[in-house]
C-alpha cells in the first residue's frame, strides 16, 4: 500500500476529499516548488578534455574549434559552478512534476507536519496505482527514494545520464529517511502549478482521518463508503500503553478516545 498525507483547512480537507478520494484526482507537484530547497543536487564531477573532446567527435561532430573551447571553458573555468552545476540542475528540474508517497501510514511526524496537526487525512493507495500512472504517456520514471548524506554525481560526457538524472530526482538526504517516500516523476509544461491526472476511485482502499479531524470529514467518508463497500475508513489512535500509533475502525456516532489532546 501506499499512502499520502493530506492536510488544509476544513474546507480545503473537504474539497481534496472530493476530487483526490471521490474523484480519483491525482496532484504532481512540480520539483522546484518542494519545501527542501536542497534537492535534486548534484556533485559536478567534470569530464577530461579526452573524454570531452572523444564524445563530441561522435556525438557533435558539426560543432566548431571555438564553440569546443567555449563548451570547454564553461565545464573547467571560473563560471563552472553556475555553467555545469546551478543551471543545468534548474533545467532538469523546470518540467519535472512529483508524486510523492509514503511507505508508511504511522510516523507522528508525518502527521504532524504533513496532516495539519492531526486535522488532515491519509489516502490509502493499492499498489496497482503505480502500474496505472506508469501507462501513462508522460511517465518519467518512478521508485524508491534513496536516502543519503552524500549527493548523486554527474558525470558530464560519460556514464548513463538518464540513470544519473534518475538518482538525482530520486536521493534525498539521510534525515529524511523515516518518511520512506515513493516517487513517481512526471514531465509537463515549465511554469504549471501542477499537474493533474486522474485514475479510477476504486485504487483507494480508503483513508485514514487524523485524531483531529473535523466530523464533517468523517461524515464524508462515511457517505463514499456506503457506494463503496470495500472501502475502509479508519481514524488514527494510540496505544493507551506506548507511543505507537494504531488504526481503529470509524463508526457513525462513536468516537474512541485515544489518549490525545
Amino acid at each position: 500500500m501506499y499512502y499520502k498525507f493530506i492536510g488544509g483547512s476544513e474546507d480545503a480537507l473537504l474539497e481534496i476529499f472530493t476530487k483526490a478520494v471521490a474523484n480519483g484526482s491525482v496532484k504532481f507537484t512540480p520539483a522546484h516548488s518542494f519545501n527542501d530547497p536542497f534537492e535534486f543536487k548534484f556533485a559536478n564531477v567534470a569530464p577530461t578534455r579526452a573524454t570531452f573532446d572523444r564524445w563530441h567527435s561522435i556525438h557533435a561532430p558539426h560543432r566548431t574549434k571555438d564553440e569546443l573551447e567555449n563548451a570547454w571553458r564553461s565545464l573547467s573555468g571560473p563560471a563552472k559552478s553556475y555553467t555545469a552545476a546551478f543551471e543545468p540542475r534548474l533545467q532538469l528540474m523546470k518540467n519535472i512534476y512529483v508524486l510523492c508517497l509514503a511507505g508508511r501510514w504511522d510516523s507522528h511526524l508525518m502527521w504532524a507536519h504533513y496532516a495539519a496537526e492531526h486535522r488532515g487525512f491519509v489516502i490509502c493507495y493499492r499498489p496497482e496505482l503505480i502500474t496505472t500512472l506508469a501507462e501513462m504517456p508522460d511517465h518519467a520514471g518512478d521508485g524508491n527514494v534513496t536516502y543519503s548524506d552524500k549527493v548523486p554525481e554527474m558525470r558530464w560526457f560519460s556514464g548513463d545520464q538518464d540513470a544519473m538524472a534518475t538518482a538525482i530526482l530520486t536521493t534525498k538526504s539521510s534525515e529524511w529517511t523515516y518518511e520512506q517516500e515513493y516517487r513517481v516523476l512526471k514531465q509537463g509544461p515549465a511554469g504549471s502549478s501542477a499537474i493533474i491526472r486522474a485514475v479510477d476511485p476504486n485504487l483507494i482502499a480508503g483513508v485514514i482521518l487524523g485524531d483531529r479531524a473535523p466530523d464533517k470529514l468523517a461524515e464524508k467518508a462515511l457517505g463514499l463508503q456506503k457506494t463503496r463497500k470495500d472501502f475502509t475508513v479508519e481514524r488514527i489512535g494510540s496505544m493507551s500503553n506506548s507511543y505507537k500509533m494504531i488504526m481503529r475502525r470509524v463508526e457513525p456516532n462513536v468516537r474512541i478516545f485515544s489518549g490525545s489532546l
